[in-house]
């Protein structure tokens, strides 16, 4: 019997590129930390709406960035949730799959979109040790445009439904009155811009404080947290935002303590350059790098 070709055994492979996938990654589910989806929403979107194209954006971006030690990350890309235009529905499907992905013990991994997924996954997790976001806004206004779930009002949703101990915002100089003033009722910390911009180092230590000791954090990353300067692509920008390299320095610190899920929201491709979109997909790799590297020296 001839033996075949290993070309002839896997031609399709081979010869044919099924489109990108989040930084390139072809583990199995199986074999996979890190599970990635996205979730192709903005249907709440107040501003500049077209962060429901950022999943394909990012998987694109990310095949042509030059990342560190990527052969020591496995990642899995299971593609999009369904599109649509329900919030409800969204939050329930968001919730169903970051579920499945936690049960089969791995980390969830979410591309928006917009903010408002954030809401939908939380809620169907248990044990998370803490909430960091890096956000401009607080979200935490009880209402806007006349509804009262949006990617403005969900953090405020989310600790009403769901009081949490440790919730620190970081990189916020965009909110009401009224959103400081619940915020600091329900307890959430923050760090602000200018806080990490006038003292970098003082920053960190603040920051490292507040997560001490903590583990199994969610880590929600909204790219307006950035300088419209450095990532220009966001559906809502804000002047006063801080560094891309500030962000990755910060970013480090919170997923050395432990990743139990992450999502990374509100690039905008209509709006961008392809920098909010760079800026994103490092952010959110640092994390994952972070969270692996703390996790392997402990064991």
């Amino acid at each position: 019997m001839t033996p075949q070709h290993p070309m002839s055994r896997d031609w399709i492979r081979f010869l044919f590129y099924k489109g990108p996938s989040f930084v390139g990654t072809d583990a199995s589910f199986e074999d996979a930390d890190y599970a990635v989806f996205g979730v192709p929403f903005d249907a709440t979107a107040s501003f500049r709406p077209g962060s429901r194209f950022a999943p394909l954006s990012l998987r694109i971006m990310s095949e042509y960035l030059e990342l560190p030690a990527e052969k020591s990350i496995r990642i899995c890309d299971l593609g999009d949730l369904h599109p649509t235009v329900s919030v409800d529905v969204m939050l329930r499907r968001v919730g169903e799959a970051v579920e499945r992905i936690v049960e089969a013990g791995k980390i969830p991994v979410i591309l928006g979109g917009e903010h408002t997924l954030t809401l939908g996954s939380i809620p169907r997790l248990g044990g998370i040790g803490g909430l960091v976001i890096f956000d401009a806004h607080l979200d935490m206004r009880d209402e806007f445009m006349d509804t009262r779930i949006n990617h403005t009002t969900w953090l405020r949703r989310l600790l009403e439904e769901k009081r949490m101990e440790h919730v620190i915002v970081v990189g916020a100089r965009a909110y009401t009155e009224e959103e400081f003033a619940v915020a600091d009722d329900m307890g959430v910390q923050l760090v602000t811009s200018s806080e990490i911009f006038l003292d970098f180092r003082g920053a960190v230590k603040k920051l490292d404080a507040l997560t001490s000791g903590l583990k199994n954090i969610y880590l929600s990353i909204d790219v307006d947290v950035l300088d419209p300067g450095y990532a220009p692509g966001v559906s809502n920008p804000e002047p006063g935002g801080i560094a891309p390299i500030h962000l990755y320095e910060l970013i480090k610190i919170v997923a050395a303590r432990g990743l139990m899920a992450m999502d990374i929201v509100e690039v905008n491709p209509l709006f961008d350059n392809w920098s909010a979109a760079a800026c994103a997909i490092y952010a959110a790799y640092y994390a994952m790098l972070s969270s692996t590297t703390s996790s392997s020296a402990s064991r």
